[in-house]
C-alpha cells in the first residue's frame, strides 16, 4: 500500500488465516472501511492485518486509484486463492454437519425485523416441537448478509436473490396499506387522496430513502400532507401511527386487531414486495438447514393471505 515490502522467504513466516480473510474482504469491498464492516472489525485492524500480510508475502497486494483500493496482480491471485480456500472450508463443515449433526445445532437466519417479529418468532414453538435439537439465530441486519460467504444459513428477504449459487423460492408477497387511528380520523377527517391528503399529518421514511416502491407511492398519495415523523424503523412508524401521530403506510402483517388502527381505502393499492426464501445450495443439503427451510416455507405459505394483507 506504501513502499513495496521487501521480498521474504515464505517458509520463514506463517500466514494468518484472519489476515488472508482481510485481503479477500478488501478485494471485494475496494476499501478498508468496507472490509471492516464486512468482517466486523475497525479500520485500524484491517490496515494492520493487511500490512502484516504484505510483509509476510513480500508483495504489494493493493494500490489506491480513483475507485479506492484495487488489487494488484498479486492481490487478485491471492483473493482468488482465499475465496477457494474459504469455500473448501465451508464445504468441509457442511459435509461434517450433514453426516454427524443431523437434525441438531444452530441455524442462522437473516431477515427483516418485521418478518422476524411478526412471522418467524410467533411460529417457532411449532419448530421446537418438530425438531427440539435445532436452535435458531436470527439476524435482522440492515446489510444483506452474504449466503455464499456463509454469513447466514438462510435468508428470508423482500427481493429476489441474485447470487447464482443460491437456491431460492418465492413464498409469498408482503402487502402494505395506509392506516390511522379512529381518534386521529375523528379529528382530521377522512383523507382526500385525490387531492393529496391536505390537512393531514404523515408518518414517512427518511427523506432520501426511496429504495422500495412504497415510499414514492406514499409521497405521491399524500403530497399535500405535513410530514411529522421520518423513521427507517417500521416499528417506530407503527408505534407513531398507533399513537395517533398521523397517517402511516405499514406492512399489513404487523398490524393486529388490538392496535386500534383503521385501514384506509386508497385510489390504488400500495405496491407489495415479493417474499423470497434462499439458501446456498451446499447448505441446503445440511439436514438441520433443510428442516428450517421447509419450516419457513410452510409458515410463509400458511400465512400468505395475512402477509399480503388480504386477511
Amino acid at each position: 500500500m506504501g513502499k513495496p515490502p521487501a521480498q521474504k522467504n515464505l517458509a520463514s513466516k506463517n500466514l494468518d488465516w484472519d489476515d488472508l480473510k482481510v485481503a479477500l474482504a478488501v478485494a471485494e469491498a475496494r476499501s478498508l472501511s468496507g472490509a471492516g464492516r464486512a468482517l466486523g472489525v475497525d479500520v485500524a485492524t484491517v490496515a494492520r492485518r493487511l500490512e502484516r500480510l504484505e510483509a509476510a508475502l513480500g508483495a504489494r497486494l493493493f494500490q489506491r486509484d480513483n475507485r479506492g483500493l484495487s488489487p494488484t496482480s498479486a492481490g487478485e491471485k491471492l483473493a482468488a486463492h482465499v475465496a477457494r480456500m474459504e469455500a473448501e472450508v465451508h464445504d468441509i463443515r457442511s459435509n461434517l454437519d450433514a453426516a454427524d449433526l443431523g437434525l441438531a445445532g444452530t441455524v442462522a437466519v437473516t431477515t427483516t425485523d418485521v418478518l422476524a417479529c411478526h412471522l418467524i418468532a410467533p411460529a417457532l414453538g411449532r419448530l421446537q416441537v418438530q425438531h427440539p435439537g435445532i436452535a435458531i439465530e436470527i439476524a435482522t441486519d440492515i446489510r444483506t448478509l452474504n449466503l455464499s460467504r456463509r454469513e447466514a444459513d438462510i435468508a428470508l428477504r423482500l427481493a429476489r436473490p441474485e447470487q447464482a449459487s443460491l437456491l431460492a423460492r418465492k413464498v409469498g408477497e408482503v402487502g402494505y396499506a395506509l392506516y390511522a387511528t379512529r381518534a386521529y380520523l375523528k379529528s382530521a377527517g377522512q383523507p382526500d387522496a385525490a387531492a393529496g391528503c391536505p390537512g393531514h399529518r404523515l408518518v414517512d421514511w427518511p427523506e432520501d430513502y426511496t429504495i422500495i416502491p412504497q415510499v414514492p407511492w406514499l409521497r405521491r398519495l399524500a403530497k399535500e400532507a405535513t410530514v411529522v415523523l421520518r423513521a427507517n424503523s417500521a416499528h417506530a412508524r407503527h408505534q407513531a401511527t398507533m399513537a395517533g401521530l398521523g397517517l402511516g403506510l405499514l406492512p399489513c402483517v404487523m398490524v393486529g386487531p388490538k392496535d386500534g388502527l383503521v385501514r384506509l381505502d386508497t385510489p390504488e393499492p400500495a405496491p407489495s414486495l415479493e417474499l423470497w426464501l434462499a439458501a446456498h445450495q451446499d447448505q441446503a443439503r445440511v439436514p438441520r438447514v433443510r428442516a428450517v427451510l421447509d419450516f419457513l416455507a410452510e409458515t410463509a405459505v400458511g400465512q400468505r393471505s395475512r402477509l399480503a394483507g388480504r386477511a
